[in-house]
């Protein structure tokens, strides 16, 4: 290890590419931050009849919100820092970076779970269990709520305790001067480690995957049962593979499910926005995979104090691919549930004509979960 190694703290490289790249990706974040907070206020203040409670998804388009923002105050201002040599900036950033970042670190770890809580609702709506499962009556809401961002917040600390800020100045870099590093305890502690690394990547990521992976198959499997016993369909000449595929697709038409319209827009909305998700973490899985075992591709061969071009790249897609999942969820309510669209043109004065039909609607569903259903049913 060279001298320039001990004394320099760790960095990362800003090319014009990723300078540009992160930039456009700033401009999706404040549009993401903006609306947001307009499904905030609809879900808040524009409760919609017949439906399933609003209160998760307005939870979840407040976590997406701070998502946003933090992406922004995280990566926007690093990378202009950097590429732009403002030292006001850099000293800005490690003011308020090991907050931010333990907050945002929270917000990712909150979002899945609230995720898991909607989609659960939404399930219990069209399996009529919905006065049976305590935690999702009304009056304990506020208590499920409290417990999990109480138990999150638990989980978070000690990650949040091991950090800090390192001066370098003997580091002939300005901006290698400062960085965020670990306390002295946590590098050594085994427990810390089984924490951090591992445990919390099982909560965080592979957990979540696995659950709204399983929960998302049985909402398209328990629509595709009410469809096959309320609407028994010709058998087709052909291969039994072929007859049961076309039994699957056929019942993700939402013209052949006697449902309230609006509970059933929230169930396809739900299942579009958890699909949304599964495809962020599929490479977000990759990476802590690559954490977890130290991979030496994550490092700069020439500097161990330095991310390698690849783990820069893997990081930024993630979190991009993260702000994209939270900055678009408007996108999905828009063109998955007529009610909330129509909500969306009456706050922006917009006025429409035609009717909304949702005869001829497919249910949003990533080729994951359509490819999941099909090969079970084989």
């Amino acid at each position: 290890m060279t001298d320039y190694e001990v004394t320099c703290g760790y960095t990362e490289e800003v090319s014009m590419a990723r300078f540009i790249y992160i930039s456009v990706g700033g401009i999706v974040a404040c549009v993401g931050c903006i609306c947001n907070i307009i499904l905030l206020y609809l879900f808040t203040f524009r409760q919609l009849a017949n439906s399933p409670p609003q209160l998760y998804p307005a939870i979840l388009a407040f976590l997406d919100t701070l998502l946003c923002f933090f992406f922004l105050m995280i990566f926007v201002v690093d990378v202009n820092m950097i590429y732009n040599k403002s030292e006001y900036l850099f000293l800005l950033f490690h003011r308020y970076i090991i907050v931010t970042f333990c907050t945002a670190k929270l917000v990712q770890f909150l979002i899945p779970y609230m995720l898991m809580l909607g989609t659960l609702e939404r399930y219990t709506w069209i399996d009529n269990k919905h006065n049976k499962m305590a935690i999702l009556q009304p009056k304990y809401r506020p208590f499920t709520l409290g417990g999990l961002v109480l138990g999150a917040i638990m989980l978070r600390v000690p990650s949040a305790l091991a950090l800090k800020i390192t001066d370098f100045p003997k580091c002939p870099d300005f901006f290698r001067t400062l960085a965020v590093d670990v306390e002295e305890w946590a590098q050594v502690s085994t427990l810390y480690t089984i924490h951090d690394v591992y445990g919390i990547a099982c909560l965080q990521t592979f957990c979540p995957f696995l659950c709204l992976m399983v929960l998302n198959l049985v909402i398209v499997n328990k629509l595709a049962k009410i469809d096959a016993q309320q609407f028994p369909t010709k058998e087709m000449k052909g291969s039994p593979t072929r007859r049961k595929r076309s039994r699957v697709l056929s019942s993700l038409r939402i013209t052949k499910l006697q449902i309230t319209s609006t509970v059933r827009n929230a169930i396809y909305t739900m299942v579009a926005i958890v699909s949304t998700y599964l495809i962020s973490n599929s490479l977000h899985i990759l990476l802590t995979l690559l954490e977890v075992t130290k991979a030496s591709v994550l490092v700069d061969e020439n500097d161990p104090y330095k991310a390698s071009l690849l783990y820069t790249l893997l990081g930024d897609a993630v979190s991009i691919l993260y702000m994209i999942s939270s900055a678009v969820r408007i996108l999905i309510y828009t063109y998955c549930n007529p009610a909330i669209r129509h909500q969306l043109f009456s706050f922006f004065g917009v006025r429409k004509d035609r009717k909304d039909s949702d005869q001829s609607r497919i249910i949003i569903a990533s080729p994951l979960l359509i490819e999941g259903i099909l090969s079970d049913s084989v």
